[in-house]
């Protein structure tokens, strides 16, 4: 368990370093506001190739731990190799390369944990809330340090997380074979992510999930032009953050219990409902914090609904495949949908873009409650 937690605090770690502070490092080498957003937005094909492939590879090659380990070793040299750019192509390729870093890392450590937690007795949530603290954390403390240390501080802070993850997911307790079973095949893959109760789930998780993807893309900017100082929209980003961590360490184990995974779903979908609504009222004071603070439920919520179908309804040879095509339909090109939509709605209807999030979180909790009816919570046929 403190391995496990060890690996997530890396990863996270690096993801916390990463995805609020990376556009600064490419801003001081000397790309404009608009390079910014089209370079990172360029890897989405990679992102979708890698997190998917990669998983489904590692779990045909039975090497889930070494492909871990790999991945996480080649994206810390090419964070390193960004010292020596010297060309906005150059720039290009090694942006598009680690796209694909974290996108193939999440989907395959959740599944040696989910292998883990079975094997050594005990909760996913809790061992994944450390990865959450760990994010939040780093947004705090790097944030606090570029003052006086520069952005090529998120740069080796990204190294030094990748290299700490290298080791602990290539040693990873989630790992081996899995006892007496025979090698995956890909005929059992596709059968497995084909099957109906499959790819409901995972349309209810990735709408529950990608409805995110307005807040992600605008959020911060609506705040702004509404008035909300950029100290307060920062520490409503960590608020959120800081909920999501209570709910999984204390609560997440009893919620999928109570719940079920396509009830936990389906209660993000319908939280999600609730919580887009009301912000297309530019809701202010308190009544924001506590709508941001719903994040707790309308992301963790779906995450731990996932992370427990896996668990119960795919063979534990399969895990990571399954994680893969869930986070690449979910967190990849239902995400990137959400995205587009928001650029094309917000500059036309503003705070009304957060219908397309309100049109998605009740998609979500009609097919949850579907998929609850059709899934008796047993092993699915692969």
């Amino acid at each position: 368990m403190i391995r496990t937690g060890g690996f997530y605090a890396a990863l996270f770690g690096a993801l916390g370093a990463h995805l609020p502070f990376w556009p600064l490092w490419l801003s001081d080498w000397g790309l404009s506001d608009g390079e910014i957003g089209a370079y990172l937005g360029a890897g989405i094909v990679l992102r979708l190739a890698a997190g998917l492939g990669l998983p489904v590879l590692a779990d045909r090659r039975e090497a889930r731990r070494l492909t871990l380990g790999l991945v996480a070793g080649v994206g810390a040299a090419l964070f390193v190799a960004h010292l020596a750019v010297g060309s906005k192509l150059a720039l290009l390729a090694l942006t598009m390369l680690t796209a694909g870093v974290f996108s193939a890392m999440i989907p395959i450590s959740d599944a040696l944990t989910g292998a883990a937690a079975r094997v050594h007795r005990f909760e996913y949530a809790p061992v994944r809330a450390v990865g959450s603290a760990a994010f939040l954390a780093m947004n705090l403390g790097l944030g606090a340090a570029l003052a006086f240390a520069g952005t090529d501080a998120i740069l080796w802070v990204i190294v030094l997380c990748l290299l700490a993850a290298a080791a602990l997911g290539a040693t990873h307790p989630g790992g081996g074979k899995v006892k007496g079973a025979e090698r995956p095949t890909l005929a059992e893959m596709r059968r497995l992510v084909t099957g109906r109760v499959f790819l409901t789930f995972t349309a209810a998780a990735g709408l529950a999930q990608a409805s995110h993807g307005v807040i992600y893309a605008y959020g911060s900017v609506h705040w702004r032009a509404l008035g909300v100082p950029e100290a307060t929209i920062g520490m409503l980003w960590a608020a959120g953050v800081a909920v999501e961590v209570v709910l999984m360490a204390a609560f997440g184990p009893w919620l999928v219990r109570r719940f079920r995974p396509s009830g936990a779903i389906a209660l993000a979908g319908g939280v999600g409902v609730v919580r887009w609504a009301a912000m297309t009222f530019d809701p202010e004071g308190a009544f924001l914090w506590v709508l941001q603070a719903s994040h707790a439920l309308t992301f963790a919520a779906a995450h731990l609904g996932i992370i427990a179908f896996i668990a119960r309804g795919a063979p534990d040879r399969l895990a990571g495949a399954a994680q893969a095509v869930m986070q690449a339909f979910g967190t990849g090109i239902l995400m990137a949908v959400a995205s587009g939509a928001a650029a094309i709605a917000y500059p036309w209807l503003g705070a009304g873009a957060w219908w397309i999030a309100v049109a998605m979180s009740a998609a979500a909790l009609i097919l949850a409650v579907s998929a609850r009816k059709m899934w008796d919570g047993g092993p699915l046929p692969a």
